[in-house]
């Protein structure tokens, strides 16, 4: 037998009328049309957004310039040969001729000055009589004008020898004349022992 339960909110439901079950009401067309039309919508916005950065990016990259070739067509002018090098001929030098030296000057010396009129004495020391004259003969015979014969010790005669003396470089030239006349040798200067000018000291016979 039957039971009886309380009334539900389903049993309100069914008492109104209407559809029962899980079935429910029909939507309208526009409700199945409209999804898959906003669909391509958006999908073609977003390819064409697409295809406009790649066409912007793609015109930003410059593309490399062709670089346009020059054809050259040769002339027919003749093309001129090189001469040819002409190599130097290697010409013997000229050997440097030696230019002779200079001879050497001579060097001429002064003329010597004679003093014919100098306070000449000749001094005997020899012992020998009349061989201070004799010498004063020569240098008269020469052209000398000032001179005297005396005697002299022979100590006082340097080194025991035939000697000229003179006291200065006035009568240097003389006394040189003086003993080249008489044949002696030894010429000294530095003063006389008797105080003359030129002084001949006569150790020995100097003819």
């Amino acid at each position: 037998m039957a039971q009886d339960y309380p009334l539900d909110e389903f049993d309100e439901m069914a008492a109104e009328g209407g559809p029962v079950g899980v079935h429910r009401s029909p939507r309208p067309w526009w409700t199945r049309v409209l999804p898959p039309l906003i669909a391509l919508l958006l999908g073609g916005f977003v390819a064409w957004l697409l295809a406009t950065w790649l066409w912007n990016s793609g015109d930003s990259t410059a593309e490399p310039q062709a670089t346009p070739t020059v054809t050259v067509t040769p002339t027919d002018e003749p093309t001129t040969s090189p001469e040819p090098t002409v190599e130097p001929t290697t010409e013997p030098t000229e050997e440097p001729t030696e230019e002779p030296e200079p001879e050497p000057t001579e060097t001429v010396e002064p003329e010597p000055v004679i003093l014919y009129d100098a306070q000449i004495h000749i001094r005997n020391g020899a012992r020998v009589q009349g061989l201070a004259g004799e010498q004063q003969e020569i240098l008269t015979d020469a052209g000398y004008t000032n001179t005297e014969a005396n005697n002299i010790a022979a100590n006082l005669i340097p080194n025991g020898e035939n000697v000229v003396t003179y006291d200065g470089d006035r009568v240097a030239d003389t006394a040189q004349d003086v003993a080249d006349q008489l044949g002696i040798s030894a010429v000294q200067g530095g003063g006389t022992p008797g105080g003359a000018e030129i002084e001949v000291l006569l150790a020995s016979d100097p003819s």
